[in-house]
C-alpha cells in the first residue's frame, strides 16, 4: 500500500468514527427538545438526565480526544495531518485532478488546498493549529477530570460546551477538507441521516402494576 492508499484507508476510518461523534450529539440535542418542551418530562426526569448528559459530556470528550491524540499508534485526524504535512509533495494538483469520477479543476485545488503544484503545507500546518486551537481545554479536562471522581464521588464537569462544540465544528470542517483532497468526496455535513427513532417514545411503554 502506498502512502497516498494509506491515508485514503485513514481518513476513511476517521470519518466514520466523526460520524458516530455527531450522531451521538444529535440524538443528545435532540432529547434535550423532547425535555424542554414538556413540562410532565421536565418535572419527573429527575436524576436520569443529569446522569445522561455527564455521561454524554464523557463520551464525547473521549471521541474528540481520539482525533487529537498524538501517540504514534493512534489512528487520528492530528498525525495525519501530520503526516500530510511531512509528505506534502506527494500531493500533485495532476494527480488530484485526475482522481474524481467527476470533473475536477485545477482552479478548486488552487482554491482549496494552494497555488502550486503540490499540497500547500502551510494550509495544512495552519489547519493543524487551528485543530490543537479548538481542542485545547478538551486536551486538559480529558487529561485531568477523566477517570477521575471529586470528593462527593462525582466525575467533575466543567467544561463549556461551547468549547466542545468548537472543537466538534472544527473537526468536521477538517474531516470535509481531507475526504475532498484524499477521496475527492464532496461532504456538506458528517452527521448521518436520522432515522426514527422518537417514535419508540410516541406511545406508553411503561405499564404501572394495578
Amino acid at each position: 500500500m502506498d502512502k497516498i492508499q494509506k491515508w485514503q484507508k485513514e481518513i476513511e476510518e476517521i470519518t466514520g468514527d466523526v460520524e458516530d461523534l455527531l450522531y451521538s450529539k444529535y440524538h443528545a440535542d435532540e432529547l434535550e427538545k423532547i425535555i424542554k418542551e414538556n413540562d410532565f418530562v421536565k418535572q419527573h426526569i429527575g436524576s436520569f438526565w443529569e446522569h445522561y448528559k455527564l455521561n454524554y459530556t464523557f463520551f464525547i470528550i473521549s471521541k474528540i480526544w481520539h482525533q487529537i491524540d498524538t501517540d504514534s499508534d493512534s489512528l487520528s485526524l492530528i498525525n495525519l495531518l501530520k503526516d500530510l504535512l511531512s509528505n506534502h509533495k506527494l500531493i500533485t494538483k495532476n494527480w488530484w485532478v485526475s482522481q474524481g469520477p467527476n470533473v475536477l479543476s485545477s482552479e478548486e485545488f488552487e482554491e482549496k488546498f494552494g497555488k502550486g503544484d503540490f499540497l500547500d503545507s502551510k494550509l495544512v500546518s495552519e489547519d493543524i493549529k487551528n485543530l490543537e486551537g479548538a481542542a485545547k481545554e478538551i486536551k486538559q479536562f480529558r487529561n485531568k477530570n477523566v477517570g477521575h471522581k471529586d470528593n462527593t464521588g462525582k466525575f467533575p464537569s466543567n467544561i463549556s460546551y461551547t468549547k466542545i462544540k468548537d472543537a466538534m465544528n472544527q473537526i468536521e470542517a477538517l474531516v470535509i477538507k481531507y475526504q475532498l483532497l484524499l477521496t475527492q468526496s464532496g461532504y456538506s455535513s458528517l452527521t448521518p441521516v436520522a432515522d426514527d427513532w422518537q417514535v419508540a417514545f410516541t406511545e406508553p411503554w411503561i405499564k404501572k402494576e394495578e
